[in-house]
């Protein structure tokens, strides 16, 4: 069983070689050290979004407008000079024509400082190619081999082309050649003494550092065009701060461009410094102890080669770039994070509510049963209801009558009515009964 995992172990490290091969001939297109082809043609990959014919008509559009918005900032910097009375009238027209002229200079010197900068950095990875043709995947692999056997090396070795049973060799096997027992060890390396954890780590961590290389070199190649276009705009706006907008552009434009010299740079450091790695180890110390010192040393390699842009921008550029590709990885990061709380949120909440409504329905099941139980047992009794409902209303019936008319008996008694005339008669003869009274009372009195 130990050797199926050790097979599939080299099996995901040659994987991600590949991986990592992949990505290395992307960021040196990318980074323009290589050409890309374009309709049957090598050209380099700045040089033709650059020089594009639809870029260079959208260029041209953009500088008739900055030359409208020219006119507009050389009209708002007399006015405030009017006020301010602190500049020179001459300087302010002469500083319209600079910008006019600036921008075609402009033009001129972004175009040959592109060039240059791309020429420079051919020759940079040129430089680094010198005694070390070695592929990147073929270093990663020899420092984490262990021992070479049957005379096999690393040179003139393409490890990526190479499954890992041609690496390994073949096993000796038992239960009618199902079982793997041992190794023969006609391979190229010896399987037990491969460093496999190590080898799975440093893989993939020079696979992630490469890819946030290349992302930022990516974004470098959109944000050259973007400056590119801003900059008869910065241009436009010289009469009126003197240039401060100017001075930002350049600024960024000089970061950009020489941001892929740090990742050119960082990558081929790397790549140097590795094959040293194969021949260190700590004395005094465990297989285990010099496989971790391993990795620390690979994953520490790995880690320059996205640092180095940034490096080099701080260097040579501008700070604004101290982040280069970091930012966008912590806000992949935040807002994968964010992402996933609400999704765990709007999941509990409908978690909840779908219990709520079991429950309920559950509770209206019983009570319906509860009703429909307590309606069934009742029928002997709705028909003996029914009987004494209708001797009842009978009774009811009686009852009423009566109670109307000893209703009738007490407003006859009482003499309430409901009309003015019934009071007037009922005082009248209230008034009448008095008088009665009254002289009965006198003709008691004379006798």
């Amino acid at each position: 069983m130990l050797i199926f995992f050790q097979e599939l172990g080299l099996q995901l490290f040659l994987w991600l070689l590949q991986l990592v091969d992949g990505i290395m001939e992307i960021f040196s297109a990318i980074s323009g050290v290589t050409s890309v082809n374009y309709h049957g043609q090598q050209v380099n990959i700045i040089e033709l979004v650059v020089g594009d014919s639809t870029v260079g008509a959208i260029f041209w559009c953009i500088f008739i407008l900055a030359v409208g918005l020219t006119c507009i900032f050389t009209i708002v910097a007399l006015i405030k000079n009017m006020i301010a009375n602190n500049r020179n009238i001459s300087s302010i027209v002469g500083k319209f024509f600079l910008a006019l002229l600036g921008t075609m200079a402009m033009l001129a010197v972004v175009f040959l400082g592109i060039m240059i900068a791309n020429s420079l950095l051919v020759l940079l990875a040129k430089i680094f190619q010198v005694g070390n043709t070695t592929k990147l995947s073929n270093a990663i692999f020899n420092a984490c081999v262990g021992d070479w056997i049957n005379g096999y090396s690393i040179n003139g070795v393409d490890i990526t082309s190479m499954s890992a049973h041609e690496i390994f060799g073949g096993y000796n096997s038992a239960l009618f050649g199902i079982w793997p027992t041992s190794w023969k060890m006609n391979g190229m390396v010896n399987p037990d003494t491969f460093l496999y954890l190590p080898a799975l780590i440093a893989g993939a961590a020079l696979a992630i550092s490469l890819i946030i290389a290349t992302l930022n070199l990516a974004k470098r190649i959109y944000e050259i065009v973007f400056i590119y276009f801003c900059m008869p705009v910065s241009m436009s706006t010289l009469p009126l701060d003197d240039g401060a907008r100017f001075k930002n552009w350049r600024e960024q434009f000089v970061t950009k461009i020489i941001l892929a010299f740090g990742a050119v740079l960082s990558v081929n450091v790397f790549a140097l410094i590795l094959p040293f790695i194969t021949q260190m180890s700590i004395p005094n110390v465990s297989g285990f102890g010099n496989a971790m010192f391993t990795v620390f040393m690979i994953v520490g390699g790995a880690m320059i080669i996205p640092v180095g842009q940034t490096l080099f921008a701080r260097l040579f550029g501008q700070a604004d770039d101290y982040h280069a590709g970091g930012g966008f990885l912590r806000s992949v990061f935040y807002g994968g994070r964010v992402i996933g709380g609400m999704t765990i949120g709007l999941a509990a909440k409908g978690v909840k509510g779908i219990v709520h409504a079991v429950r309920n329905n559950k509770n209206s099941n019983n009570n319906g049963n509860s009703g429909s139980s307590g309606s069934g047992s009742g029928g002997p009794a709705d028909e003996n209801d029914k009987y004494s409902e209708s001797e009842g209303g009978t009774s009811g019936g009686e009852n009423s009558n009566a109670s109307e008319g000893a209703g009738e008996t007490s407003e006859a008694a009482s003499g309430i009515g409901e009309t003015p005339y019934a009071d007037e008669v009922a005082s009248e003869g209230a008034g009448e009964t008095a008088d009665t009274s009254g002289a009965a009372s006198e003709e008691g009195s004379g006798e």
